[in-house]
């Protein structure tokens, strides 16, 4: 996990900025960065940076989104409402195998202000965004917990020695986004002139036919290899 970089768009309390120090810590991940002003050291921020001071004098500081990632290789964004104007969202569950396509790459995951989320700016330049799936009794979450939630399901999936990504964790509706994702990326979003008729003609085959999860599943895998090797023919 030492290539992911943990991002935060103008957090608003230092408490939050203590908390994911202790994550960063716990994780061995680079220094956290932080888009906007330069935090003052607080009381509430050395507090929750229980064993982890360190990581506070490290922090580095970025004055605009772009800025932030010119040098990383993928961002992805975490929001709980998602919208046209997005990005693809992918589920947390996919996020483990995502991140292995790019294991020698640097990559980022970043966390909006905890009273508005990311900006649009920020938004318009990841690559996928997080798809939390939270319940609608409670649709938002901490700052540093869904730090602590992301962090947690990418650990628990590298621990586990096994296959990252079950597809039984993907429902049809999810598949379909990353496919439309992967249509676009292959310029197939314009087939015969109409905009989404090929994931449209795409979704009719999958729906009619007895496909099964280990269909599905190479599918995915199928459309992640595509994905992996136009991007980085494109970086090249």
């Amino acid at each position: 996990m030492k290539n992911i970089f943990i991002l935060l768009e103008n957090p608003k309390y230092a408490g939050n900025i203590g908390m994911v120090c202790r994550l960063i810590a716990n994780f061995d991940l680079p220094p956290m960065r932080i888009i906007g002003e330069k935090k003052e050291l607080h009381f509430e921020m050395e507090w929750m940076a229980y064993n982890s001071k360190e990581e506070l004098t490290k922090i580095e500081y970025f004055q605009n989104p772009k800025e932030s990632r010119e040098d990383l290789d993928l961002l992805i964004g975490t929001a709980m409402i998602q919208g046209k104007d997005r990005v693809g969202f992918i589920p947390l569950a996919s996020l483990p195998e995502k991140i292995q396509s790019y294991a020698d790459k640097k990559i980022g995951i970043v966390f909006g202000r905890e009273d508005r989320g990311l900006s649009n700016a920020m938004i318009d330049i990841c690559d996928y965004m997080i798809d939390f799936e939270l319940s609608d009794r409670q649709p938002s979450m901490n700052l540093s917990q869904s730090v602590s939630f992301v962090l947690g399901c990418i650990h628990s999936r590298n621990s586990s020695g096994g296959e990252l990504l079950k597809t039984e964790s993907l429902d049809r509706g999810n598949f379909y986004k990353y496919a439309k994702d992967i249509f676009e990326l292959i310029e197939m979003n314009q087939f015969h002139g109409r905009e989404n008729l090929a994931i449209k003609r795409f979704k009719k085959i999958i729906d009619s036919s007895s496909i099964t999860r280990e269909d599905l599943n190479f599918l995915y895998k199928l459309f992640q290899k595509i994905e992996f090797k136009i991007k980085n023919e494109t970086r090249d």
